[in-house]
């Protein structure tokens, strides 16, 4: 009888064991892009040059206003 009690709270250990520690390695992987973030704002906040901006939105795959997207296929990089 015991045993079957301590069986029955095997798998609510079991998960949540699991989910504490994949909200851990969440919280880690959002304290990373949260430094990417801010080292990312404060690159653009001091410079100098206006294409600052324009350069990192295109090398994140954004367009600008008007412009119409476009997707290539089969380029070699």
């Amino acid at each position: 009888m015991l045993a079957a009690v301590l069986y029955s709270y095997l798998n609510p250990a079991i998960d949540f064991v699991r989910t504490y520690t994949g909200t851990t390695a969440a919280k880690a992987k959002e304290q990373g892009l949260l430094r990417e973030n801010r080292r990312l704002h404060r690159k653009v906040q001091t410079s100098e040059d206006p294409g600052v901006v324009e350069r990192a939105a295109r090398a994140q795959g954004m367009v600008a206003e008007g412009e119409r997207p476009a997707v290539l296929r089969g380029l070699s990089r």
